[in-house]
């Protein structure tokens, strides 16, 4: 479980303009609470209903909205564009809804959008993706557990030592909070596979970080 928040600091910079967006949307208001007490309906059941009432989609928003946000900002780290960039999938995702194959994942789905739009924010910006190399800033759970932040710092290097795949596999599990199952749809890969190339990530970076704070 620490090792879980870790990653997910690091990753998403727990980022408070964030909750201060998604708990003043003027538009759709967060339901958490009152989704909690009633049986969650499928995403699926959900996608179907929206073709028929607009108004299904705003659970959708609900349940994905943060997830979606929370995996832009693991990749640009920038406040006001992870805001735009999930405005831009959600649109994407209520216009073409229709299009959705009920065969596979929602989340699947919808996370293809996400990474295509990020993809085309690069693109545009003829910008180069990379992880920021500032320190994460107002995590006090994390910072109580690790000595004046040298754990942080010494896990962004090792962050920086990962390919693509293996940063694109950290950010999808722990800033998404994707289930194995749908990443591995998303990535064309195996269920068993994902899984277990995420153990032996993690299993790597907790060891590199072990020897890097015992040298």
């Amino acid at each position: 479980m620490f090792l879980f928040r870790f990653f997910n600091d690091i990753l998403i910079r727990k980022d408070n303009s964030a909750q201060i967006f998604f708990q003043s949307n003027s538009i759709i208001k967060p339901t958490i609470k009152v989704l909690n007490m009633i049986p969650m309906t499928s995403d699926k059941s959900l996608a179907r209903k929206a073709t028929q009432n607009p108004e299904a989609f705003s659970e959708i928003f609900d349940r994905y909205a943060l997830k979606v946000y929370r995996y832009a900002y693991s990749r640009v780290q920038h406040h006001e564009t992870s805001e735009d960039i999930t405005s831009q999938v959600f649109l994407d995702a209520f216009e073409h809804i229709e299009q959705y194959k009920p065969v596979g994942p929602f989340a699947a789905w919808l996370f293809t959008i996400a990474r295509r739009r990020i993809a085309d924010f690069y693109r545009k910006q003829n910008l180069t993706e990379e992880l920021s190399d500032e320190a994460p800033q107002d995590c006090p759970e994390i910072l109580t557990m690790v000595v004046k932040g040298e754990a942080i710092r010494d896990m962004e290097d090792q962050l920086q030592t990962l390919n693509d795949e293996e940063r694109e596999l950290l950010r999808l599990r722990f800033a998404a909070s994707m289930r194995y199952k749908d990443i591995a749809i998303l990535l064309d890969k195996k269920p068993g596979a994902v899984k277990i190339a995420s153990y032996r990530l993690i299993d790597r970076l907790k060891k590199n970080l072990e020897n890097s704070n015992g040298s």
